[in-house]
């Protein structure tokens, strides 16, 4: 007894262990989000990479970082060839350098359930997490990758990939929307909901749903037409002055979302 207390007030006195963590895609959608919770935390340092970093912050982070996010990825690309460059070969990257460095930190892969599907994208995604497990079995370090539906929540960027993005963004503007197939069931999950498990892992705290996969709970599933409807609704209740009903969380966090694509010139009305 007299020793653990020891140790303990000898680990109080060193303080937090830090840790240094490496965010790939850091100015992207989830990056953004993830970097603003992590620097809340006092323990970490953290490495933002992206696009247009300097060509060699990568190699430093991977040298230094006892975590790796690598959310980096292209899903829009000019060239179907970009598909398996920005994807795959970064991937592929990335796990030989920290092979050939002999280092092993917890390495966690922003993946998507298109992986299940014989696309570009899909199959880029699917070689990429095949890297990371590859990686994770000859090195030995703890590898999660996740595999993630439609994400949705602030700093999406509208008319990309993101029917919530789009939605939020022009009903909020006045602006028309398209729908293909109001009946058209999609899953989503929430921004906060993948940042809080993708710290989860950093603290331990897998949430391994599908065999080797992680994924994030709860998800959502909803037709693009309720989606729609419920969207507009949030935009009359500023002419009605009602309040959705956000005991949902689907609603609470939809809500959250179509706030944050109002104009800034519609934060206040009469």
């Amino acid at each position: 007894g007299g020793d653990r207390k020891d140790r303990a007030v000898a680990g109080q006195e060193k303080g937090p262990v830090m840790k240094t963590v490496l965010v790939t895609g850091a100015k992207g959608f989830i990056g953004k989000n993830l970097v603003v919770a992590l620097k809340r935390m006092t323990d970490v340092d953290i490495i933002e990479y992206d696009i247009d970093s300097p060509s060699g912050l990568l190699e430093e982070g991977l040298a230094r970082a006892d975590v790796i996010y690598h959310l980096a990825g292209v899903n829009r690309p000019e060239r179907v060839a970009e598909f398996t460059e920005g994807n795959f070969d970064l991937t592929r990257q990335i796990c030989d350098t920290l092979l050939r460095l002999g280092r092993k930190p917890l390495l966690l892969l922003s993946s998507s359930m298109q992986a299940l599907l014989d696309n570009p994208y899909g199959v880029s995604k699917l070689y990429a997490e095949e890297a990371v497990f590859a990686f994770g079995k000859e090195s030995g370090a703890a590898v999660a990758v996740f595999r993630l539906p439609g994400v949705f929540g602030k700093w999406c960027r509208p008319n990309y990939n993101s029917v919530v993005a789009t939605f939020c963004h022009n009903i909020a503007c006045d602006l028309p929307i398209a729908i293909s197939d109001p009946a058209r069931e999609i899953e989503l999950v929430y921004i906060d909901d993948v940042v809080k498990a993708f710290i989860g892992v950093m603290d331990g705290c897998a949430p391994v749903l599908d065999g080797q996969y992680c994924g994030v709970q709860p998800t959502y599933r909803i037709t693009l037409g309720s989606l729609a409807e419920n969207i507009q609704g949030f935009r009359e209740c500023r002419t009605n002055l009602s309040v959705p009903d956000v005991s949902d969380p689907f609603i609470h966090a939809l809500y959250a979302t179509y706030l944050s694509y109002l104009p800034t010139d519609a934060f206040a009305y009469a």
